[in-house]
């Protein structure tokens, strides 16, 4: 096989510099064709077999639904296909990690012409449940090498979940964020944003946001460099800061908004509240706290159960907990006021719980915005 330097994006620049081959291609796209049967035709069967069932709890759903054969291919397509994305022959991690040697050389290197900051803290110490599994599938998740950060980049510049722009949902976020600072009247001169990964989110709210200075903070090392090398071929001054939800390295008081993108499903409740508490340190008295991810999942029980299903089968253990903690009441008790929970995307937007699904596979997004209350 032989592999030809290329750039999903369009140019040979050192964030985008993993190579590729016609087998790759044509492996992932294969993959993808697998994945739109699997989220229309199969899905809408499934969904059309679960709601017909008499039961009114979600293990005794999953028992009725072991038999049909339907629902094993979806829940077994479910599984299999994330593997294959990433460690299959042509997977994207089994690409990256075959050009791990050149990849980690390029990473390592500062970019000649800077823009922003890069924050690195060695003696972080990983929260448990970033290492204790491989999230998404792909080995090692984030963590475990540095070069993990390119595979996350090529599949998500070229083959999202979404199917779309790769910037079509971060720009999204980024215009929820913009427009809930414009209904508060807040013009806000330090953003945070949590979970950042390698900033893709960070530099679309700066781009919303071209005044405010922009604070992307991660755990993982990998992507913080990968993204601090896109920064700067961007031309977009933002700050990556190795730093967790629970633990934001600035004073008190100094924050005009935090934010994250799909951040929370990913973390454990105890560890949730622990970020909520730390948003309400570092907020000014009247600062926004915001949040977009999968906070309200439509379709009743039978929703509930698929996205249980998805959590489980793509190694996000804490994703089907996220839909019962009740933010409202979390933040309230931290002295935020105006809770608002909305579902909203390019793709699915309603007003209120829906009882119905769509009739495409989807990921149900949700932005929380809530309001540091005031000291008169």
């Amino acid at each position: 096989m032989t592999n030809k330097g290329i750039d999903i994006m369009g140019d040979a620049l050192p964030s985008r510099a993993w190579k590729d081959s016609f087998e790759a291609r044509m492996f992932q796209g294969y993959i993808a064709g697998l994945k739109a049967y699997w989220g229309g035709e199969l899905y809408r069967q499934v969904v059309s077999q679960a709601t017909s069932l008499p039961v009114s709890e979600m293990a005794e759903l999953e028992e009725a639904m072991k038999p049909h054969v339907a629902y094993r291919l979806y829940a077994w397509l479910e599984r299999r296909l994330q593997q294959l994305k990433w460690n299959g022959r042509w997977g994207f991690s089994t690409l990256v990690s075959e050009q791990k040697e050149a990849l980690d050389g390029l990473i390592a290197k500062a970019p000649s012409d800077p823009h922003g900051n890069l924050i690195l803290n060695a003696d972080l110490k990983i929260p448990k449940y970033v290492l204790e599994t491989s999230t998404h599938q792909q080995k090692g998740g984030l963590w475990a090498e540095a070069t993990n950060a390119y595979a996350l980049a090529w599949y998500t510049t070229g083959l999202s979940f979404s199917g779309t722009n790769p910037d079509e949902l971060v720009d999204w976020y980024a215009a929820l964020v913009k427009q809930a600072c414009t209904d508060c009247e807040l013009v806000p001169h330090v953003i945070i944003d949590m979970g950042c990964t390698g900033g893709r989110s960070t530099r679309a709210i700066k781009r919303a946001l071209p005044d405010a200075e922009l604070i992307g903070c991660d755990v993982c090392d990998g992507p913080l460099r990968h993204g601090y090398l896109r920064s700067s071929e961007e031309r977009c001054a933002v700050t990556l800061a190795q730093w967790s939800a629970e633990d934001l390295g600035v004073a008190d008081q100094s924050t005009d908004v935090v934010t994250s993108h799909w951040l929370y499903h990913e973390m454990p409740p105890s560890a949730i509240r622990a970020s909520i508490a730390e948003a309400q340190r570092v907020l000014k008295p009247g600062g926004l706290f915001l949040a977009y991810d999968m906070f309200m999942v439509p379709g009743g029980l039978v929703g509930e159960w698929l996205h249980s299903g998805y959590a489980a089968r793509n190694n996000e253990p804490y994703a089907h907990t996220l839909i019962h903690v009740d933010f409202k009441k979390e933040l309230e008790s931290m002295g935020f006021t105006n809770v608002k929970i909305e579902l909203t995307s390019p793709q699915y937007a309603s007003a209120g719980m829906p009882d119905q699904l769509p009739t495409k596979r989807l990921h149900y997004m949700s932005f929380i915005s809530a309001r540091l209350e005031c000291v008169k």
